[in-house]
């Protein structure tokens, strides 16, 4: 985006400060250069009144850096300021004049662009956690418990267990494609593997397209060229399938996915091919309630609540569909928690490069989970799941987290037993 229409949509903020009151950087800080208010102000001053140097400002790519992009600013603001996409154009300026710092490019473009990469991490990861090499790690105290964020990974990844898990219908009610993030093919199996046998349960031919990563961690950090490059090769992998519908059971990559359309808005080549791409991503819960899943499941006795993923409940618009699919299942007791679309802290990689506004972040969404007494805090974004489970370890709190498909796939086979 160019400066003068950057400087337009920052103008059109009026200051009234409502943004404070639904801002989890700000409310946990009180700091007003942590609010939209303050950071467009601060924006604006570099731009337009030129008071400094966006460039030469290191505490203002601070500042620039510690939003979450979670868009609770955005869907609260009385005039619409659109401050996640003011700020991601400054990162993506940041990135372009001074490059991708070290540690993002290693991480970004060094492993998340490439699946290979991805599952070599993940192997070494896994070997890291069973060798007991992580506990000397803690009793060093080094990391300040930054590798306790990671789950306890899985032997195999989900794309090893495809021949196994895909099914051949002959006649089946639908066919699908399932679009499998690089977290939970890789950190997260147990949550693809539900996928896929919910949606077959369901009479779903499912099929596993070999797409990268979506490119959310790239886009976030404003590395556009890269994510330009990924949305590429997904596009292209996806144009290719004849299916009724794009299956997501992730919010990150559904919305990342839905954000190409804006990527390419004036590339002439790709404007059709993606408005048919992004018609047919569907969040998972929502699809199976638009083909009326099937009903007959054991029960799970438990109390369960549900914290709404930013990119789910303000990007993708999904927010009564995984409550839905929860209050399907027999036994489980739904309780609201307070706040529950308010940002976790967890943000993709925000937790690892932001570690104290991530965790008094986290603090807060751990302190409602604790009120709600409910035995299982489910989300339906696996990054919300990572933070979430290491805010369980952090402050000693037992239960689970849980997807709601994981849930409704035990329902399914309690009812086989």
């Amino acid at each position: 985006m160019k400066k003068d229409e950057l400087l337009e949509i920052i103008m059109s903020c009026n200051r009234c400060g409502v943004c404070q009151e639904v801002c989890p950087t700000y409310i946990v800080s009180g700091v007003e250069t942590n609010v939209a208010r303050g950071r467009n102000r601060l924006i604006r001053l570099g731009l337009e009144e030129q008071q400094f140097n966006l460039d030469n400002e290191p505490e203002l790519e601070k500042i620039v850096n510690e939003c979450l992009l979670c868009k609770a600013c955005e869907v609260n603001c009385p005039s619409g300021v659109p401050t996640p996409e003011i700020i991601s154009n400054i990162r993506a300026h940041y990135t372009t004049t001074k490059g991708l710092p070290w540690a993002k490019k290693i991480m970004y473009r060094g492993i998340f662009s490439d699946n290979r990469k991805i599952s070599l991490i993940r192997n070494l990861a896994r070997i890291y956690q069973k060798s007991g090499i992580n506990k000397l790690v803690k009793l060093a105290g080094l990391f300040n418990k930054t590798d306790e964020m990671l789950p306890d990974l899985p032997k195999e990844n989900v794309r090893a267990k495809l021949p196994v898990l895909l099914k051949n219908f002959e006649r089946p009610k639908h066919k699908v494609a399932y679009f499998l993030g690089c977290s939970v093919n890789n950190f997260f199996s147990s949550i693809g593997i539900a996928t896929i046998k919910v949606l077959q349960e369901n009479d779903c031919q499912v099929i596993v397209p070999d797409v990268n990563c979506c490119g959310a961690p790239h886009q976030s950090a404003g590395d556009q060229d890269e994510f330009i490059r990924l949305a590429k090769n997904n596009i292209k992998k996806l144009n290719e399938l004849d299916v009724e519908a794009i299956i997501v059971d992730c919010s990150t990559c559904g919305s990342i996915i839905k954000e190409y359309e804006k990527l390419f808005a004036n590339d002439k080549e790709y404007q059709d091919i993606i408005a048919k791409i992004t018609a047919k991503i569907q969040d998972i819960s929502s699809y199976l309630l638009s083909i009326d899943f099937k009903r007959e499941m054991g029960q799970i006795n438990q109390k369960v609540t549900y914290h709404d993923p930013c990119h789910g409940i303000r990007f993708l618009k999904v927010k009564d569909a995984p409550r839905e699919i929860l209050k399907s299942i027999p036994g489980i007791n739904l309780i609201e928690m307070k706040e529950a679309d308010m940002c976790c802290g967890g943000a993709g990689s925000y937790g690892i490069f932001n570690p104290k506004l991530s965790r008094d972040i986290l603090a807060r969404k751990m302190e409602n989970y604790k009120e709600s007494e409910a035995g299982i805090l489910a989300t339906s974004c696996p990054a919300c799941t990572m933070q979430l489970s290491f805010g369980l370890k952090l402050h000693k709190l037992n239960g689970q987290i849980k997807h709601p498909v994981e849930l409704l796939a035990e329902a399914y086979e309690l009812k086989k037993i």
